[in-house]
């Protein structure tokens, strides 16, 4: 049997006829206006299924981040707090404008460490990414009272996250949020796109005229961004996916459900979640001691899996910053044990249990070595 990570053409099979139908008004808009006119209808849309005021659709999630960050006054030099376990893409966000990315170390479900983070700020700090990594949820309330006591910006980088809840509120709400829609997110286009949600109109207008197609002001030419809006395309395949998602994180929610059912193995650690929260499973991960080696035996018998994430401060991109090999323990601890399993939209229950099956062999024939 063949299990692969992902398989981007199931949904949109499944879809075909609604994106298709929607596809069709796009091809059918005549000019400037009525494109810009379809978007902001679609940033309607998504602000709404969010409870936001504001929503503004750019073209990926690196991009949502950068301009969140521009528009929140951040300048070179500043300093950005973030976690070290994560998609360099949230990194590269705070250093392309020529702040500095500051890394503090990560929980047991992977997400940012609250009590860690004030011994990070300095009076250069103006602003806190968390990341809700995998769609495993930060602990976000006490990283906004931080963010409330130093009068800092909170942005969440919810790239991996779509639908999440932390107390029935929606991810991606408490101050500004931003998401990737790429193709391989639950909620993704063809391709890359991304937004952003707000409720601050000083900051919304700010990163509005960031990527109006016709402002040329001296602030945009030095943002080192083009201007950046979603196409309409991407807004059609989206709008109508998020009719669906909350059926796609149910789903997913059934998909973890069986792999904990199933996976009876001790040597596997599944990652506890915080309480009070909806995780969406972007990917399903579990901890074992030698991930690479699991990958290949799963590979073997026509599995595809996926590594965790590499700590940022051991990525070259970042030597600069000063950081070495000790720093962060915990991040560089399990990120030598992660291995993500399937877990995309249309993987059925037999494809599951098949993972589950061999997984458990693995672990059976390493006993009888």
């Amino acid at each position: 049997m063949e299990v692969p990570f992902q398989n981007y053409s199931i949904i949109n099979k499944k879809l075909k006829k609604e994106l298709l139908k929607e596809i069709n008004l796009v091809l059918n808009l005549v000019d400037n206006s009525s494109h810009n006119e379809y978007i902001e209808k679609f940033e309607e849309f998504f602000g709404n299924y969010f409870g936001v005021k504001f929503a503004l659709g750019v073209d990926s999630g690196t991009t949502a981040l950068q301009l969140a960050l521009i528009a929140s006054g951040i300048k070179p030099g500043d300093e950005i707090i973030l976690p070290c376990y994560t998609y360099i893409a949230t990194a590269l966000a705070i250093s392309n404008i020529g702040a500095k990315p500051v890394f503090v170390d990560i929980k047991e479900d992977l997400t940012i460490n609250p009590l860690l983070i004030e011994k990070a700020i300095t009076d250069k700090t103006k602003a806190i990414i968390p990341v809700h990594i995998h769609g495993n949820l930060c602990d976000i309330v006490p990283i906004f009272n931080i963010c409330q006591k130093y009068n800092l910006k909170l942005i969440e980088d919810a790239s991996q996250a779509h639908g999440a809840e932390y107390n029935w509120k929606k991810i991606g709400c408490f101050d500004i949020g931003c998401f990737s829609m790429h193709t391989s997110k639950t909620l993704g286009g063809v391709g890359d796109a991304g937004i952003i949600l707000l409720n601050d109109e000083k900051i919304y207008k700010k990163i509005k005229e960031l990527t109006d197609l016709d402002n040329n002001t001296k602030e945009l030419l030095c943002s080192k961004r083009t201007p950046c809006k979603i196409d309409a395309i991407q807004a059609a395949m989206i709008r109508v996916k998020l009719n669906y998602l909350s059926q796609f994180n149910k789903r997913k929610h059934e998909i973890a459900k069986i792999y904990d059912t199933l996976m009876n193995c001790c040597k596997i650690k599944k990652i506890e979640l915080i309480k009070n929260s909806y995780p969406v499973y972007r990917d399903y991960c579990i901890r074992v001691d030698n991930p690479e080696k699991l990958k290949r035996f799963l590979n073997d018998f026509g599995i595809k899996t996926k590594i965790g994430y590499v700590p940022l401060h051991l990525i070259e991109t970042f030597n600069y910053l000063g950081y070495k090999n000790g720093d962060f323990p915990l991040s560089e601890k399990l990120s030598k044990q992660i291995l993500c399993l399937p877990c995309f939209i249309g993987v059925n229950d037999g494809q599951i249990k098949y993972v589950c099956d061999k997984i458990n062999e693995f672990y059976k024939s390493c006993q009888n070595l």
